[in-house]
C-alpha cells in the first residue's frame, strides 16, 4: 500500500521537524517540502544511541524508509534524519552488534541476530560489500581459496624463476665471486679433497677449454678448480662467480672430447648464472645474506643442503646442455661427445641399478630424455 506523504517524518505542530530551525540556517535558506510516494510502513529496530559526549547509551527506535534513516525515541520524537547515502555502516558479524556512523557524531549499536535491518538495508539499496557477500556462501569462499592458490602457484612458477633472474645479473660480480668462494670452502671442507690427477692431463684439459670457452663466450670469466670427492663420485658443477669444478671420477670414465662437452655444460650454468639464480630461488634473502657477508654456518654448513641448492630445474639443464653442443661447434665437433657422455652415465646408471646415481644425472630432465634430444641434434639437418 502506498499513500502522499511528507518527506518529513514526525512533523510538529507548525509543520516542522524537530531541528528543523538549525538545518535551515545552516544551509543559509528555507527547504522545500516535496511529497513523493512511498510505503507506509517501515520495520523498527530498537537500538542503542551514543552521542559521543556521554557514556550512557539512550535507547532508541530505529527505522528504515525509503532511503532514509530515522532515529527517535520511544514516544516518537525524531532526534536524528539522515540519508542512507550518509552514514556509514559496519559489517555483519554473528552475535556482534552493528555499529551505525551519523555525519553528525552519533553512533547506533543494532543488535541484527535474525537478519531483519540488513534485509531492510538491502531493500533500501545498501549492498553488502563484495567480501562479506562471498563469505555468505560457500562457493564463493571456495572460489577465493581457488584463486589465492591459483596466483601462489603463478607467482611461484613464474613470478620467482623471473625475480630471481632478475636479481642474479643485477649482483655485483664481486659479491657473486665471494658467494662461489663460500660454497667452495664448505665443500672442501667437508666433501671435497685434493685431485690425483696427473699434473699433464689437468693443463691439457685447462688449454683445451680455454680455447673453446673463449670461442664460445668471449668475455665470461671462470675458474676451473680439479678436486676428487667419494669413491670416484662422478660429478661436475659450476658455483657462482664463473667457478667450474671438475671430479676425478668423472675423468677418469670418459675421454677428452666428452670431458670438453662436459666443461661446455657447465660453462652454460656461468653464462646464465643458473647457480646464482637457483640460490635466490631456494634459499631465500635471509640466507644469501649469511652467503654474502659470511654467516654461512646454518645452511652450506650442511653439505646436502649446499649441493641440493645447485641441483638445477629440467630447464637450466637443458639450456646448458644446448649451451654445451654450441661449444663443441665452435671447435668443428657434433654433439656426439656430450651424447656418448650421457649414454656412458645410463650404462652405469643401470649397472648400479639406481642405487648410486651418479649425482650428474641427479636432476630433473631424465637421461633419456637428454639423449632423445641430443640425437635430434646429430641427425639434424646442417644449417
Amino acid at each position: 500500500m502506498y499513500a502522499c506523504r511528507v518527506r518529513d517524518a514526525a512533523l510538529g505542530a507548525r509543520g516542522r521537524r524537530p531541528g528543523e530551525r538549525r538545518q535551515r540556517n545552516r544551509r543559509g535558506g528555507r527547504r522545500r517540502v516535496r511529497l513523493r510516494l512511498r510505503p507506509v510502513s517501515s520495520l523498527v529496530f530498537p537500538a542503542s544511541r551514543f552521542d559521543g559526549r556521554h557514556a550512557d547509551a539512550v535507547p532508541v527506535r530505529l527505522r528504515v524508509e525509503h532511503h532514509d534513516l530515522i532515529v527517535e525515541t520511544a514516544d516518537g520524537v525524531v532526534l536524528d534524519y539522515e540519508q542512507l547515502g550518509h552514514v556509514v555502516v559496519s559489517e555483519p558479524f554473528d552475535h556482534t552488534p552493528r555499529l551505525i556512523g551519523l555525519p553528525n557524531g552519533i553512533t547506533l549499536e543494532v543488535y541484527d541476530g535474525d537478519g531483519g535491518l540488513t534485509g531492510a538495508l538491502q531493500q533500501a539499496g545498501v549492498r553488502l560489500p563484495l567480501a562479506v557477500r562471498l563469505q555468505r556462501h560457500w562457493l564463493g569462499v571456495v572460489a577465493i581459496l581457488a584463486a589465492f592458490v591459483g596466483l601462489l602457484a603463478v607467482g611461484y612458477v613464474r613470478g620467482l624463476p623471473a625475480a630471481a633472474r632478475w636479481a642474479a645479473f643485477l649482483l655485483p660480480p664481486r659479491l657473486e665471486h665471494r658467494m662461489g668462494e663460500q660454497f667452495l670452502v664448505v665443500l672442501d671442507k667437508h666433501h671435497f679433497r685434493g685431485t690425483r690427477l696427473e699434473p699433464q692431463r689437468r693443463a691439457q684439459i685447462t688449454e683445451r677449454f680455454a680455447r673453446a670457452a673463449a670461442a664460445a663466450a668471449p668475455g665470461v670469466t671462470y675458474r676451473l678448480e680439479f678436486r676428487a670427492a667419494g669413491k670416484n663420485e662422478i660429478n661436475a658443477m659450476a658455483l657462482p662467480g664463473g667457478i667450474i669444478v671438475m671430479l676425478d671420477g668423472l675423468l677418469n670414465v670418459v675421454e677428452d672430447d666428452e670431458a670438453l662437452a662436459v666443461l661446455g655444460h657447465e660453462l652454460g650454468h656461468v653464462v646464465a648464472k643458473h647457480s646464482t639464480r637457483q640460490i635466490f630461488q631456494s634459499v631465500g634473502v635471509g640466507t644469501l645474506a649469511g652467503l654474502l657477508w659470511g654467516d654461512f654456518s646454518g645452511v652450506a654448513a650442511s653439505v646436502p643442503v649446499a649441493l641440493g641448492v645447485l641441483r638445477y630445474s629440467r630447464e637450466f639443464e637443458l639450456e646448458a646442455d644446448d649451451f654445451a653442443v654450441m661449444l663443441l661447434k665452435t671447435q668443428d665437433l657434433s654433439a656426439e661427445p656430450l651424447y656418448d657422455f650421457f649414454l656412458r652415465m645410463l650404462e652405469e646408471e643401470h649397472e648400479r641399478h639406481r642405487a648410486d646415481i651418479p649425482i650428474f644425472l641427479s636432476s630433473h630432465p631424465s637421461t633419456k630424455e637428454r639423449l632423445e634430444r641430443l640425437h635430434q641434434r646429430l641427425y639434424e639437418p646442417s644449417r
